[in-house]
C-alpha cells in the first residue's frame, strides 16, 4: 500500500513527462513485485489510456493505421519514451521490425512493450500481437506472458519488436484525421530544437502559462529583456505564438482526458471561461466543448471496443425468442404466447419458475396461468431476451451464477412496479421495463471470457462492497458506462426502439427523476442477491425513496 500511495503521489509528473527516467524505474520496480504477474500485464493493457499521454502519443493513436503511426515516428522530433531514443524501422514484404535503442532500465522494459502492444491493438484490432520480442535485460516472470503469444528473447542490444506486415495497413476504428490537425500544431518536425526547445523547456516552469511575461522567460534563460527579444528575431521566432502552443498543448491534453472547461481555464491562469474559449478556438479552429465531447467518445470507443467484438460474435436469438420479441403489440396475447412457448420446453420451464415466486401470488398450473394471471405478457416478451441471454453467456462467463445477475435484473424490475409505477402512463411504464430489465445486461458481455478484461471485472466486482461502488469502478477506470454498454447487445439483436436511447441517458442524466429511481432499483435488488445485502446510504435512499416505500421495499426483498 504504501509504494501504491508513493506512486499516485508521483502519477501526475509521471503522466506529464516531468519525472526523472531512474526514479520512474525504481516506482515501475516496486509496482512490479507481485506472486501473479499475468494480473499485472491484463491491468497494463486495460490502464493505458492515450488520451491522458503527451499530445504525440494521442496523435498517433488517432492515425489511419500502423503505417502511417510509424511514418510519424519519422515525421516528428518527439520521443516516445526517454529523450536520448533512437527508434529504427525495418519493413520487408512479410514483417516489420521495431527497434528502440535507448538508455532503457531493466523494469521500464515490459513497459514499453505493453505501450507499443496496446498502442498497435488500438489501431488494428485485439488479434493483433508480435511474433517476437527481443529484450536488452532478462525478465523471469514476464508480466505480458498473459495478454502475448510473442516468443521473447533477452541479452540483446537494443529492445525490437517484430510482427506480420499485414497488420500495417489494418484500418483503425479511431482514425480521426479532424483531431490530429489539431494535435499536430503542436508537434515539432524532426531536426528542429535548440532555442526553440529552450523557450519551450522554460514554459513548463510557470504553473499558470496564460499569465507568463516574456521579461519572466528571458529572465530565467538568464538574458536580459532587449538580448531576449533579439535572440529570438534572429531565431525568426514568435514568442506570442511559441506560448499559445503550449498553452494549448496542455489545454487539449485536458480536455481529452476529460478535464472540465472552467477549471482547466482557471489552472492555465485565464482571467474566465470566455478569454480561454476564444483563445482556445483561434487555435484550434474548435471549442474547448467540442474537443472534450470528442475526448469523451474516443474514450468510450476504446473502453468498448472489447464489448463490441465479443457482442459481434454472439449468435442471433433463438427462433422461439425472435417470434415474441418480433410480435407487435396487437399481436402479444396469452394465446399467442402460449403457441409460441409450448413447443420450446426449456424456455416453458423457465417461464414457470419465474412465475412461481411468492411475489406473483400462488403457484400457476398451467402456461396460460403463469403468462395471463401472475407475470404479464409485456412482461413474458422482456423474459424471453433475459432467458436467450442467460442461455447463450452462462457457459462463456468467468462469473459462477450469471442465473443470479438475471434474478437481480427481474427483482429490480419487481421493485420499479412496487414502488413507482403507479406514478406512470401505460407506455412509460413498458418502456421503464425494459430499462430495469434490460440496463444491466452489459455485466453478461464484461464477464465474457472472449472478453480481454473479464478476469479482471470480475476480480473488482468480488472487491466492490455495493453495485454502485462496482459500477463506479467500471466508469473511472475503464470509461465504461453499462447502462449504454448493454444497448451493444439489444441492438446485436435487433432492438432498434426507444429503449436505446433512454438507455443511454441513464449515463448522461444521472439526476434525472426516472433514471434515479432505476438506479436505486438496481442497486436495492444486487446488493440484496450480489453483494451480501449491502444496503445504499442512507442518504441516498432518502432522496428517492419515502419511509413507506422503504418499508414496502424491505418486505419485497425478504419474499424474493
Amino acid at each position: 500500500m504504501e509504494d501504491e500511495a508513493t506512486a499516485l503521489s508521483a502519477l501526475g509528473n509521471i503522466e506529464s513527462g516531468d519525472y526523472p527516467i531512474t526514479a520512474l524505474n525504481e516506482k515501475l520496480a516496486l509496482l512490479s513485485k507481485s506472486d501473479s504477474p499475468q494480473k499485472i500485464g491484463q491491468s497494463l493493457l486495460g490502464y493505458l489510456d492515450f488520451n491522458k499521454m503527451g499530445t504525440f502519443h494521442c496523435f498517433l493513436s488517432m492515425a489511419r493505421d500502423i503505417n502511417a503511426a510509424l511514418d510519424a515516428l519519422h515525421t516528428f522530433d518527439t520521443p516516445l519514451f526517454e529523450a536520448s531514443e533512437e527508434i529504427q524501422i525495418n519493413k520487408t514484404e512479410n514483417q516489420v521490425t521495431l527497434t528502440v535503442k535507448a538508455g532503457i532500465l531493466a523494469d521500464m522494459e515490459p513497459f514499453m512493450v505493453a505501450f507499443l502492444l496496446a498502442l498497435f491493438r488500438h489501431l488494428a484490432g485485439r488479434n493483433f500481437d508480435f511474433n517476437q520480442v527481443e529484450l536488452v535485460h532478462e525478465h523471469p516472470g514476464w508480466l505480458l506472458a498473459s495478454v502475448s503469444e510473442a516468443h521473447c528473447s533477452h541479452h540483446h542490444p537494443a529492445l525490437a519488436v517484430t510482427f506480420d506486415a499485414r497488420w500495417l495497413a489494418s484500418p483503425s476504428f479511431f482514425y480521426s484525421p479532424k483531431l490530429q490537425l489539431v494535435l499536430v500544431k503542436n508537434l515539432q518536425p524532426a531536426g528542429e530544437g535548440g532555442f526553440k526547445q529552450d523557450l519551450v523547456d522554460a514554459f513548463k516552469q510557470f504553473d499558470t502559462p496564460a499569465r507568463i511575461r516574456s521579461e519572466a522567460v528571458g529572465e530565467l534563460l538568464g538574458m536580459s529583456e532587449s538580448v531576449f527579444r533579439r535572440k529570438l528575431k534572429q531565431e525568426k521566432l514568435s514568442f506570442s505564438a511559441l506560448l499559445k502552443s503550449h498553452i494549448h498543448e496542455r489545454s487539449i491534453n485536458g480536455l481529452l482526458s476529460g478535464e472540465k472547461v472552467d477549471v482547466l481555464a482557471e489552472s492555465l491562469g485565464f482571467s474566465d471561461r470566455r478569454s480561454f474559449d476564444r483563445s482556445f478556438k483561434e487555435f484550434t479552429g474548435i471549442s474547448p466543448g467540442q474537443l472534450r465531447q470528442v475526448g469523451s467518445r474516443l474514450r468510450f470507443q476504446r473502453g468498448n471496443q472489447a464489448l463490441i467484438e465479443v457482442t459481434e460474435n454472439l449468435p442471433p436469438l433463438p427462433e422461439t425468442i425472435s417470434h415474441i420479441v418480433n410480435l407487435s403489440d396487437e399481436q402479444l396475447t396469452v394465446s399467442r404466447l402460449v403457441k409460441l412457448i409450448e413447443p420450446d420446453p426449456v424456455f416453458l420451464a423457465h417461464i414457470i419458475g419465474k412465475a412461481s415466486k411468492a411475489l406473483y401470488g400462488s403457484v400457476p398450473q398451467s402456461l396460460e396461468q403463469a403468462i395471463g394471471r401472475n407475470l404479464g405478457v409485456n412482461n413474458v416478451r422482456n423474459l424471453a431476451v433475459l432467458f436467450a441471454a442467460q442461455q447463450y453467456l452462462t457457459v462463456q462467463s468467468v462469473h459462477p451464477n450469471i442465473e443470479r445477475l438475471i434474478d437481480a435484473m427481474l427483482l429490480s424490475n419487481a421493485l420499479f412496479e412496487t414502488l413507482f409505477a403507479s406514478e406512470y402512463s401505460s407506455d412509460d411504464k413498458a418502456l421503464i421495463a425494459q430499462l430495469t430489465l434490460f440496463g444491466p445486461l452489459a455485466l453478461l458481455l464484461i464477464f465474457h471470457t472472449e472478453h480481454l478484461d473479464a478476469s479482471l471485472f470480475f476480480e473488482q466486482w468480488q472487491n466492490a462492497s455495493s453495485f454502485d461502488e462496482f459500477q463506479s469502478a467500471l466508469a473511472a477506470e475503464h470509461n465504461l458506462c453499462l447502462y449504454g454498454a448493454s444497448s451493444l447487445l439489444l441492438v446485436r439483436w435487433g432492438f432498434t426502439s426507444k429503449v436505446n436511447q433512454t438507455l443511454w441517458r441513464l449515463c448522461q442524466e444521472p439526476d434525472a427523476k426516472v433514471n434515479q429511481r432505476i438506479r436505486c432499483c438496481h442497486e436495492l435488488a444486487f446488493n440484496s442477491l450480489c453483494f451480501n445485502q449491502a444496503q445504499i446510504h442512507d442518504e441516498q435512499l432518502a432522496d428517492v425513496l419515502s419511509e413507506q416505500q422503504l418499508t414496502e421495499a424491505i418486505e419485497l426483498l425478504a419474499n424474493w
